[in-house]
Parts: C-alpha cells; structure tokens; sequence
C-alpha cells in the first residue's frame, strides 16, 4: 500500500530485509525461534501439499524435528531488493527419526536450498521454497545414486 509515494510497512534496508528473513534459516534447530519471524497470516507458496497456514507450518517444521537432530544451517547467499529477500543456504543434520516414511539411518545430511521471503512490518508475510530433497533421500539410502552407463553412448 502506498502513503505519500512510500511503500507503507516496508523496511528501506535492506541490511534489515534480510535479517528478518534470516531469523528463520539460522535458528531451524530452534523451531519456536525460527517460526518467529513469520506473520500470523503467512502464505506459503510451493508444492500441492505445502501448508495453507502458519499452524500446519509449525506442525510440518516439528515433523522434521523428529526426523532430524544436531540441526546446524549456513547461509551462503542472500539479496534483498524492494521487499523480497533471496536466501541460499543450507542444512546439516542427522537423520534420527522417520523421514517421509523412510527410517532413520543415523546419517549425516547436507540439504541444500533457496528461498524467497517477502517482508512487511519485521514480518515474514509470503514464503517460497525449493530444497533439495532428492539428495537428502539419496543421502540416507531411500534412493539409489544416479550411476551413468559407461556402456551407453
């Protein structure tokens, strides 16, 4: 919403934009923490059964808990521009607990991921994620390693 020819509830930090979406990705291990930064009314945009609120968000976070312990996360890359804050990071964990129906196999996990997060009033108001699950299946043995033929041409 404009007021004056400003952008009402949004920070002209950038260095502010991208601490706010931060808070989620450095304190995963700390799923209160981290669930912190997100309004009330967050909408998450990703895959058919991405959560439709900040509750099943919270739920599918302690779900993961579950299945990943020793959690550290990094984050490599982040821009702010405008509202939208881009984050590139990733997560180290151990697999402990069920994960998708798989099992835990005790190992170690990288999980590599990019995200976008708008931010209005200090707030985490629309999310959109893509992570690497393909490899964390990989890593913990639910999925074979793609070997290529050498035989193939």
């Amino acid at each position: 919403m404009y007021n004056g020819g400003k952008m009402t509830g949004i920070s002209d930090d950038p260095d502010e934009l991208r601490r706010v979406a931060a808070v989620h990705y450095v304190h995963l291990g700390n799923p209160e923490l981290a669930m912190s930064c997100m309004a009330t009314d967050v909408i998450y945009h990703g895959r058919g059964n991405a959560p439709k609120t900040l509750a099943e968000w919270k739920r599918r976070e302690a779900r993961f808990h579950l299945a990943m312990t020793d959690i550290e996360t990094v984050i490599e890359n982040q821009v702010a521009e405008g509202d939208m804050v881009a984050t590139q990071w990733r997560l180290m964990a151990t697999h402990s607990g069920p994960l998708m129906n798989y099992p835990a196999s005790g190992k170690r996990i990288v999980m590599k991921s990019m995200c976008f997060d708008r931010v209005r009033d200090n707030l985490v108001v629309e999310h959109w994620g893509v992570r690497d699950l393909l490899s964390v299946l990989r890593q913990i043995g639910a999925v074979a390693k793609f070997e290529p033929n050498p035989q193939a041409k």
